[in-house]
């Protein structure tokens, strides 16, 4: 064996593993001077797209259609991930309360803390829809503002997504919103109201309400008291993270959390209980910050699980 070319291959490795961890860490940072990557970011996962064979042009000829091919949601990426989800069956917008993917009545609850000028949480916004997919009647994810103060645009965004949800339609606004992050001015925001149809004056009014304001306000100052001051701030009952790391990570989290549930189901615990239950076993397991207060599990179901 040659000593300097064996030392040379090792430095080479040394060298690409440092570059990976780099990356890997780059990756789950969210917007916030001080974010820090959480469990969501430690467990990323890869995936590949199914792709169904073509048949040959003799085949579709003479053969009957082809059944369209079953959606492979075990190996969904962030690319492909809640892309083309069918909102009318998965997304509720309700007048009053936190617009949520999913059904109620669940195992886990998932809070998405965000701000529609993030260029992290642009990366969540489709991939969260899948776990309503891959999980149905476990899991609601619920979307919650926080607005942070060094986006100029976030909090105008987030009261005209607010107004849109009075009329029903939070998603597809938020949806359009993230599909355009350079299109927050006044002048885009009444374009998405007027394209998705809404009553323009209701919609004027609402976002004008300091009612809806203010509720905006609760829940970014709620999550800041939560430990995630930064955006996408994500929460699987009470395990918490800030930033993004992958789809398949945050699945795996959310598959944990469904299993603990379930025996807690199977020992007797109220279905409906469940999340707050696990939320207060599960916020005391979190990582702390050197000034972050001391966490009251209490304060974090209340929360966690408003409507």
């Amino acid at each position: 064996m040659n000593p300097g070319r064996s030392l040379t291959t090792m430095n080479a490795l040394r060298i690409a593993r440092a570059v990976l961890i780099v990356a890997a860490l780059a990756a789950g940072l969210g917007c916030a001077v001080h974010a820090r990557a959480g469990a969501s970011g430690k467990d990323g996962g890869t995936g590949e797209t199914y792709v169904a064979a073509a048949s040959s042009a003799k085949d579709a000829a003479t053969a009957e259609p082809a059944a369209a091919p079953v959606p492979d949601t075990e190996h969904q990426t962030d690319e492909t991930a809640g892309k083309g989800a069918d909102l009318g069956k998965i997304a509720v917008s309700p007048k009053d309360g936190s617009p949520y993917l999913g059904t109620r009545n669940e195992l886990v609850v998932v809070n998405v803390f965000s701000d529609f000028q993030c260029p992290v949480c642009i990366r969540s916004a489709d991939p969260i829809k899948q776990l309503a997919i891959d999980f149905p009647g476990k899991v609601r994810v619920v979307f919650r503002h926080n607005p942070l103060a060094m986006h100029g645009r976030a909090r105008a965004a987030a009261r005209a997504a607010a107004s849109a949800g009075r009329q029903g339609k939070f998603w597809e606004y938020h949806d359009r919103l993230f599909a355009n992050q350079s299109g927050l001015d006044e002048a885009s925001l009444r374009r998405v109201a007027k394209d998705l149809g809404l009553n323009l004056d209701k919609w004027e009014r609402d976002r004008n309400d300091p009612q809806l304001d203010a509720r905006i306000t609760e829940e970014a100052t709620s999550v800041a008291k939560l430990g995630a001051p930064g955006t996408p701030g994500i929460f699987v009952n009470g395990f918490r993270s800030i930033g993004w790391g992958s789809y398949q990570g945050l699945k795996r989290q959310v598959a944990r959390e469904i299993a603990m549930g379930e025996q807690l189901l199977a020992q007797g615990t109220p279905r409906s209980e469940i999340p707050a239950a696990r939320i207060r076993v599960t916020a005391l397991e979190n990582p702390k910050s050197g000034d972050e207060a001391p966490i009251d599990p209490n304060y974090w179901v209340q929360v966690l699980t408003a409507n």
